[in-house]
Parts: structure tokens; sequence; C-alpha cells
């Protein structure tokens, strides 16, 4: 994909230098001096300079593209794990309330409340 738009860039940077000398043979030419060729020549290399710049800006931005995608995965990797583990300790605390709440029910049916081995008197002798 670099390799193509590098020639895209390098293609239409070629059609612009060329529509610039096209247009510049179309004027008339007051005098010609050999400052003229500098002035094309300095064209040509500000247009090949910016072709370059270009095409290294669109390289550099495939590989910031690319380098999100990656931070991106770990992110999503990252908050999946988080997402289980809030699912897990939801599971538990839901068992948790549920346990408690059959627990209060069962004291309330039977009639008397639910005591706990610790608090209920002994009978040995």
């Amino acid at each position: 994909m670099n390799t193509i738009l590098k020639t895209a860039v390098a293609l239409t940077s070629v059609f612009i230098l060329l529509g610039h000398a096209e247009a510049a043979s179309e004027e008339p030419a007051e005098s010609t001096t050999s400052a003229a060729p500098g002035v094309v020549d300095k064209v040509g290399n500000a247009v090949a300079r910016g072709a370059k710049a270009a095409a290294s800006g669109v390289e550099r931005g495939v590989k910031a593209a690319a380098g999100g995608v990656e931070r991106g995965a770990k992110a999503a990797a990252s908050g999946i794990e988080r997402g289980a583990k809030a699912t897990a300790r939801g599971v538990e605390h839901g068992a948790k309330a549920t346990a408690s709440a059959a627990s209060r029910v069962a004291g309330k049916v039977g009639g008397s409340p639910a005591s706990s081995p610790a608090s209920s008197p002994t009978t040995d002798k």
C-alpha cells in the first residue's frame, strides 16, 4: 500500500510540474536570461521535496495507525479481562445474597428465629 501511495504522490507531483512548465511556456517571454532555468529547477526541486514529504507523512501515518490498532487490541483484551472479573464478583455477591435471603425466609417460615450453634444452650450434664 505504501508503494501505491508513493507512486500516486509522485505521479501527481509530475503532473503538477508539467502543468507549471506548460503554463510558463505559454507566457510571453520577456527576456531569455540564465535566471529562467534556475527558477524552473527550483520549482522542480520544491515539487520533489513536497512529494517526498507527502510520502513520508503517509508512511508515518500508516505506522501510527498500526500502533493504534495494537494499543486498541491490548485495551480490548484488558477490558474483557476486567469484565470477566467483575462478572465473577457479581455472581459471588449474588450467591451470598441469595443464601442470606433463603436463610431469613427459612427462619420466618419455621416460626423460630435462626440460631447459630454458638448461641444455642448446651444440654450436656
